[in-house]
C-alpha cells in the first residue's frame, strides 16, 4: 500500500508529497524516507513534512550509516525535536561515519545539537 511503486527516479522534493498523502491514507502518524546519498525525506499526518539534504562529506565507508541516522532521528524525537529537526541530527551523525573507516560515531555534546539535557 505504501511503496508499491517505483520512486527511483522521483526527485526528493517530489516524494516529500508523495510520503505526505501516503501516511494519510494509511493513518500512519509520521515516517522518515531515506534515500541514501540523496538525504531523506519525512512527513507527519497534518504535520511538517520536507527534504533534509545529505551532508556533503568524502565518502570512506558507508557501513552504519543507517544505524547512526536512525539514531540521530531517535535521540532528536526523544529530547523534543520536530521530525525535520530529528532528520537532520540523523544526517549529521550519518556523515560522521561515513567520512571514517570506523563504523561508531565520534561523541558529540547535546549542545552541538542544541539539545538541552
Amino acid at each position: 500500500m505504501l511503496f508499491s511503486e517505483d520512486y527511483s527516479g522521483t526527485e526528493p522534493e517530489e516524494l516529500v508529497g508523495i510520503l505526505a498523502r501516503r501516511i494519510e491514507m494509511a493513518q500512519i502518524p509520521r515516517m522518515v524516507m531515506t534515500l541514501g546519498s540523496r538525504g531523506a525525506v519525512y512527513a507527519e499526518i497534518g504535520g511538517a513534512s520536507g527534504f533534509c539534504p545529505p551532508a556533503v562529506v568524502d565518502v570512506i565507508d558507508t557501513t552504519g550509516a543507517g544505524d547512526a541516522f536512525f539514531a540521530g532521528v531517535a535521540i532528536g524525537l526523544s529530547y523534543g525535536k520536530g521530525l525535520g529537526e530529528a532528520c537532520a541530527i540523523g544526517t549529521r551523525l550519518a556523515a560522521s561515519v561515513i567520512a571514517t573507516k570506523e563504523n561508531v560515531c565520534p561523541r558529540f555534546l547535546p549542545e552541538e545539537f542544541e539539545i538541552e539535557v
